[in-house]
């Protein structure tokens, strides 16, 4: 898989926080370029809500854009966020304790775990697992 077009991939989401996990599948576009790898996909879980996100990989560290907000998610170092809320916007420190990508063409598998933080104080731990497969294959 190649080229500026990407390759139309299923993508199963899990999130663990906490004791939580929420699990969404849907569809997406896999691209890889100079710059590393591109995720764009859309989700929805069996409720019925929707997510949609972007991840870029790259240089060990990811980018996840979810409209709502931007993370840099470095293992080299602690990074600011800011996540909007109802009557203005958060500020948050995300701590990355790993980023993997463990992908054979269109198939495998993304992992993102960090720390959001206000200030020294601990809010949220995640950890992210976005398994891929061609669009070929069952869901």
């Amino acid at each position: 898989m190649s080229g500026t077009e990407g390759a139309a991939v299923w993508v199963n989401v899990t999130t663990v926080s906490g004791d939580e996990a929420f699990t969404f599948t849907g569809i997406g576009t896999l691209r890889r370029d100079s710059r590393g790898t591109h995720l764009r996909y859309t989700a929805r879980n069996g409720e019925g809500e929707t997510i949609s996100s972007a991840v870029h990989l790259g240089m060990g560290r990811a980018m996840v854009d979810a409209g709502a907000y931007r993370l840099l998610l470095d293992p080299s170092r602690p990074t600011a966020a800011r996540i909007g809320v109802e009557g203005g916007a958060l500020e948050l420190t995300a701590t990355t304790h790993r980023v993997r990508e463990e992908l054979v063409g269109d198939t495998g598998t993304i992992f993102l775990h960090y720390t959001l933080a206000a200030g020294e104080r601990p809010l949220q731990e995640m950890q992210v697992e976005l398994v891929l497969r061609p669009m070929e294959q069952e869901p």
